[in-house]
């Protein structure tokens, strides 16, 4: 086999389990890696994470690469398919979170909790309604669904620039909303502790 460059060369010393092959690997290729997921996941330690998950995975698979090939491909694809689990298991995650708040309220065994609960999710759904289409689309598809504003934007054909600025007005609408509110409970409370 005519090996032809420095990336089909540390392959064939990984094949071997040669230590410093590994290390120079790491070497070359750790920061273009660590720069590759930071700009996808958004987390210096989300990214570090991933990074080490991918070194990891070259380390315990090398007998299967291919020198021919290279390492330097391996090492992506390797990291682009981490770091897809981890967003779909992020969107996952805020999927149930959503569906826990939902719930939440059947759960509580504290009836002024409950009550709280279902006011505050009433002014929520309030305040939902009460965008336009479009922003009321994005929101629920960006917050319930946990979609990107990339994914939302093709979804709806629209820019992502639009998705951005809409995702943000409908936002701040909702914060708004939740300000009253919180301003009226104080009020109450303020008012039970100044007259009873």
């Amino acid at each position: 086999m005519h090996i032809v460059n420095n990336d089909q060369q540390l392959a064939a010393r990984l094949r071997n389990g040669d230590h410093n092959a590994f290390e120079e690997l790491y070497a070359a290729y750790h920061q273009h890696l660590y720069s590759t997921a930071s700009k996808y996941l958004k987390s210096s330690t989300a990214a570090e994470d991933a990074v080490h998950e991918v070194f990891v995975k070259v380390w315990l698979h090398r007998e299967e690469l291919d020198p021919s090939q290279g390492v330097r491909n391996f090492l992506f694809k390797c990291l682009k398919f981490h770091v897809l689990n981890l967003i779909r298991d992020h969107k996952r995650s805020l999927s149930k979170q959503y569906e826990l708040i939902c719930n939440a309220g059947n759960e509580h065994s504290d009836a002024e909790s409950t009550v709280i609960f279902n006011d505050y999710r009433k002014v929520v759904d309030r305040a939902v309604n009460n965008l336009s289409a479009q922003k009321k689309k994005i929101f629920r598809l960006r917050s319930y669904e946990g979609l990107s504003n990339e994914e939302v934007a093709r979804q709806l054909g629209l820019s992502i620039n639009t998705v951005k600025f809409q995702y943000a007005q409908a936002s701040k609408a909702l914060k708004h909303a939740l300000k009253i509110m919180m301003s009226a409970l104080l009020g109450a409370a303020l008012f039970i502790v100044i007259f009873f």
